[in-house]
């Protein structure tokens, strides 16, 4: 590994440990805006992959997953988005 891909993965270490110890408990992330909401059910195959299909497939670069920092109104969204982060956690 070059030192230039050593410090940027050192870095995103370090975000990821900040971003995780900030996180709030589920029920008390913010509600996504709207956009947020309709971005993440039109980009996300919630209805027809599996949580752990999709991370196994595209793990690898998703390298600063936030979108289960909110909350969804469609229920099923909020919860796949959830399965996706606790997945990308483990796998670190």
């Amino acid at each position: 590994m070059d030192r230039t891909r050593a410090r940027l993965t050192e870095l995103t270490d370090r975000w990821r440990d900040r971003h995780d110890a900030r996180r709030p408990a589920p029920a008390e992330r913010p509600v996504a805006s709207p956009e947020r909401q309709a971005l993440a059910a039109r980009a996300f195959p919630f209805g027809s992959v599996s949580p752990a299909e999709y991370v196994d497939a595209h793990g690898s670069e998703m390298t600063a997953f936030t979108y289960d920092d909110d909350r969804y109104a469609d229920p099923a969204l909020d919860a796949w988005l959830l399965e996706v982060g606790r997945l990308l956690r483990e796998r670190r």
